[in-house]
């Protein structure tokens, strides 16, 4: 192997591994009064606000992030997650802010691509409502970035995984949040 190939390689892995880093995790900021013991019969998942992000990213999310909520709720005193149908204009103020809901929004999804690879970057954010307030008990915040290599994967692949990792990201927090 050329000196050449070597140093494009690990230029391409250091790219990798600070793509990685750099991702942060999870900001979580609680406002007070969530209560994880007590007993939730149903809480009401919102479809996340998605604004100028593809339709192959955002709609996947939201899917696995309920998907996943509702895999890992026997840790929690969650009886069922539900998905809130009807859009959000059409739901009476006085019957939502009576439940326990969870809302969110996805944003600023950016594709760099070169030659030969493509950096992926999207921003989520989501909030919990408890019953009787107008105001957020918690509010989670998540950055997601990927990196991949055309040779390697499909951008649809690539996608797909980034969208998986932000989903299980959104949804783990939100259930170590309401776990016991």
């Amino acid at each position: 192997m050329s000196a050449f190939v070597r140093s494009a390689m690990g230029t391409v892995l250091l790219a990798a591994l600070m793509l990685t880093g750099c991702a942060g995790g999870a900001k979580v900021r609680n406002f007070g009064g969530l209560d994880p013991r007590q007993a939730r019969d149903t809480v009401y998942v919102i479809p996340f606000d998605t604004t100028l992000v593809p339709s192959d990213v955002g709609e996947p999310v939201f899917n696995e992030f309920v998907d996943r909520l509702n895999s890992q709720r026997k840790n929690t005193r969650v009886a069922k997650f539900l998905i809130l149908k009807e859009e959000l204009k059409e739901v009476e103020p006085a019957w939502l802010v009576k439940q326990t809901y969870i809302s969110g929004d996805i944003w600023g999804y950016v594709e760099t691509s070169g030659c030969c690879s493509t950096d992926m970057k999207v921003k989520s954010r989501l909030y919990l409502y408890e019953p009787g307030k107008n105001e957020p008990s918690l509010e989670v915040f998540v950055p997601e970035t990927d990196f991949f290599e055309h040779d390697r994967l499909t951008i649809t692949a690539a996608k797909a995984r980034m969208g998986k990792k932000l989903a299980h990201s959104l949804a783990d927090t939100i259930i170590k949040k309401l776990t016991p």
